[in-house]
């Protein structure tokens, strides 16, 4: 009885937030166009407004010109900070060109309650103007850990339009959507991002803020989260 009330904790708070846990699974701190420095790390911070805060840790560096390589741990606590869960994310990227990628996740849980996954990106960002920008990705997720017990695969997509002023100042907006196939019904996402980025000589500060607009027991909640990158 008791594990399966743990279970139970276990999975309301994975699910607390109203970003699609798919998101987390990438080494860099979600969607990310940019390419990595020679070396470089961040911390972040991601909060319900509540008990739930998720902080992630991440390393990052480019093996050449075309390859990227990365690793993320998240901390999820929950309940007044009383419980803790935790997972690593090691994954790379490998460019085909200046604005197009393709990136492997391999998403590990820690704790015995939350699964394993393997997530394939597909991404392009396109330039309309000097200032504009749109970024793309597509992502099929496998395994428990992402698609959950009834699921097959777990499609997600998103797409970012970003005006940017000069290079030091960029304002997004991330629009999200994912889905279960096997669960469809229940699983089915859609949140809308505001982001505002600021880079301060090697360092990049970025605040999102999540909408999840199905306004269903799945996707009813709204997060805030402050992420700090930076080159070694």
């Amino acid at each position: 009885m008791k594990r399966f009330a743990a279970l139970l904790i276990a999975a309301f708070a994975i699910n607390a937030f109203a970003l699609d846990h798919i998101w987390d699974m990438h080494y860099t701190f979600g969607p990310d166009s940019r390419p990595a420095p020679k070396f470089g790390a961040g911390v972040g911070l991601r909060s319900e407004f509540g008990s739930n805060v998720l902080f992630p840790v991440n390393m990052l560096g480019s093996v050449s010109k075309d390859f990227d390589i990365g690793a993320k741990m998240d901390i999820f606590t929950y309940d007044r900070m009383e419980h803790s869960m935790m997972s690593i994310d090691i994954g790379g990227r490998y460019r085909l060109n200046p604005g197009k990628f393709i990136e492997i996740d391999g998403y590990f849980g820690l704790n015995r309650n939350n699964g394993s996954a393997i997530v394939a990106t597909y991404a392009f960002e396109q330039y309309v103007a000097k200032s504009f920008s749109s970024f793309y990705e597509l992502r099929a997720g496998f395994l428990d850990g992402v698609t959950g017990q009834d699921g097959y695969v777990k499609i997600a997509t998103s797409m970012i339009p970003t005006l940017h002023f000069g290079k030091a100042f960029r304002i997004m907006t991330e629009i999200s959507m994912s889905g279960s196939a096997g669960n469809l019904q229940d699983d089915f996402m859609i949140d809308i991002i505001p982001k505002l980025e600021l880079s301060l000589g090697a360092t990049r500060v970025r605040l999102d803020f999540d909408i999840g607009v199905m306004q269903e027991d799945n996707n009813d909640q709204k997060s805030i989260g402050l992420y700090v990158m930076t080159a070694l």
